[in-house]
């Protein structure tokens, strides 16, 4: 598992970009559907980080 840390707009451009790359595939692909399709699923449930220093205020 890895963690990527991205601004609110990096986010919404890969999602763009997973969208994409999505629809050039064709139906022969469907195991790149799948992978694509899973990126884009924790893509859309990103939440955004607490800051811990707010906790403090």
């Amino acid at each position: 598992m890895n963690i990527v840390h991205l601004t609110d707009e990096e986010l919404e451009m890969a999602r763009h970009g997973m969208t994409a790359y999505l629809h050039s595939f064709g139906h022969d692909e469907a195991d790149v559907h799948v992978v694509i399709r899973a990126v884009l699923a924790r893509l859309a449930a990103a939440q955004p980080e607490q800051d811990p220093s707010a906790a403090l205020d």
